[in-house]
């Protein structure tokens, strides 16, 4: 007999429990032993919470059963297996799908109705009794910050903290990479992106001592108010140690806010496809660059991205796409879809013209659906006058009467829909109709800001492939497809 054997460990529990890998890899290979098995495989994670199904030994491990690779496995425990009863359950039900015989060193396991009772009943006891350790914990936490002190591990760049004292203290090489950030900032001629490069060029490394320094993050930075001596903690502030004074901090927001204004009035250089544009040959978004072309600026759309932190620098050599050639192809496409409102207004209710009256079919699953609570009935009063004798077949049943019901009133669900959409139809249809008509009376007369935000309504992404002519003023060579919200379409230039 070949059996498996899973292993699961946090430091929370190696703390509590004494549990330990090596401890656990010992008594359950030890049992498989013991109980015929000639081969046995261990499947592990370490440091992973048990309260998510996302775990590598565990995947492997129900990969394996899957494919039929042992016949028995060994646990220490149920929590072992998932710190929440549905996953538990979950993982039961699977392996004994696959023929796999479960067995517990630290948990009497029965394959009987009664068994499987108790087993669900000590799973949902303790994960009530951790939801209220949780509780405790959160109102623990508040009211530490509300004392002044730290309620969580504190992990900021330029600090560091003592799990032991509860203090927070300067780290020194990151509390000079800070003030240099602010005064660079508040003195210099450079913005966020700039000082991330300075910084990536310079070799300072990160917090995780991975990886480069990227704008955003030196803009948290910028922002943050603990480095005025303020830490934000769900509301409250919790006094540590400054770093930045306040009046150089004070210059720091000033300077973000006309940032922010510069780039939000930003007007001259408008890009109608900003935002909407992708790169199929490297999967990078497009946006604008008012680009040197030949001795003359002109607007462009490219993939190449010049700010720090990018992984993904865009297509080599760098593909520039004349910004007036694109948004024409993309306009016209939108002029052909407002050109025929009826047809579009049928496409934006999902073409619901032709389908059959859903009425018919909704009386047909409130019949099913009443034959099937009747049935469940039926089998609940067979339990409760204590007919157990047939008890596996009775869940089995009720079961599949769940999922039957769940299933048809999804669709029951779906078909209500369908016929409110159905009765709101014709009204619909002459209100896109009129909205078609009057826009293309005034499309040549919108202004930018109009223009853009009918894009955006009509358009879910422009996809664009090739290089083009090097320096070309039009789409030769350029492939465009564009997507339309309402339906999804495609046409190509």
């Amino acid at each position: 007999m070949r059996a498996a054997v899973y292993i699961r460990v946090s430091t929370d529990d190696q703390v509590k429990h004494g549990y330990s890998l090596a401890e656990q890899r010992e008594a359950c290979c030890s049992r498989a032993r013991i109980l015929g098995a000639q081969e046995v495989t261990v499947f592990s994670d370490e440091g992973i919470s048990g309260s998510t199904l996302e775990r590598p030994g565990l995947n492997e491990m129900r990969e394996a059963a899957r494919e039929g690779r042992f016949q028995l496995l060994v646990v220490r425990d149920p929590d072992r297996l998932s710190r929440k009863l549905a996953h538990q359950l979950l993982i039961t039900d699977e392996l004994e799908k696959c023929g796999i015989k479960l067995e517990f060193l630290d948990f009497d396991w029965k394959d009987t109705p009664e068994g499987r009772l108790f087993y669900s009943i000590r799973g949902a006891i303790a994960e009530y009794e951790r939801e209220k350790i949780r509780d405790r914990m959160g109102r623990g936490k508040e009211q530490k910050a509300r004392q002044g002190g730290i309620p969580i591990n504190f992990d900021v760049f330029g600090y560091q903290y003592d799990l032991e004292t509860g203090k927070v203290s300067h780290l020194e090489h990151e509390k000079k990479v800070v003030v240099d950030i602010f005064n660079w900032f508040t003195s210099e001629d450079i913005g966020a992106n700039g000082i991330a490069k300075r910084l990536n060029e310079n070799g300072i490394p990160t917090r995780r001592r991975a990886g480069r320094w990227h704008r955003q993050v030196v803009k948290q930075i910028l922002a943050n108010t603990v480095y005025v001596g303020l830490w934000r903690f769900k509301g409250m502030y919790i006094k540590v140690p400054p770093i930045i004074d306040e009046n150089t901090f004070y210059r720091a927001q000033e300077k973000l806010k006309e940032v922010r204004r510069l780039y939000a009035g930003k007007q001259k250089h408008g890009y109608l496809l900003s935002g909407l544009i992708t790169c199929a040959d490297c999967g990078n978004t497009m946006t604008g660059a008012y680009a040197r072309w030949w001795g003359k600026r002109e607007r462009r759309y490219t993939c190449n991205k010049t700010c720090q932190g990018y992984k993904n620098e865009g297509c080599r050599p760098v593909k520039y796409i004349l910004a007036d050639a694109l948004e024409e192809a993309v306009w016209n496409q939108i002029q052909t879809w407002l050109m025929d409102p009826d047809r579009l207004a049928r496409e934006a209710m999902g073409q619901i013209v032709g389908q059959n009256d859903p009425r018919e079919q909704i009386m047909v699953i409130n019949k099913h659906l009443a034959s099937i609570e009747k049935g469940q009935e039926a089998l609940i009063d067979v339990i409760a006058k204590g007919y157990l004798d047939h008890m596996d077949s009775i869940e089995k049943k009720l079961a599949e009467l769940k999922r039957r019901k769940e299933k048809l009133e999804k669709r029951k669900e779906e078909l209500l829909l369908a016929y409110r959409q159905r009765e709101e139809l014709s009204a619909k249809i002459d209100e896109i109709r009129e909205i078609s008509e009057s826009i293309l009376r005034r499309l040549n007369d919108l202004a930018f800001t109009e223009k853009r935000s009918l894009v955006r309504a009509l358009v879910k992404q422009v996809i664009v492939s090739g290089r083009g002519v090097p320096g070309g003023n039009g789409l030769r060579f350029i492939n465009v497809t564009v997507l339309a919200k309402i339906p999804e379409q495609k046409i190509s230039s």
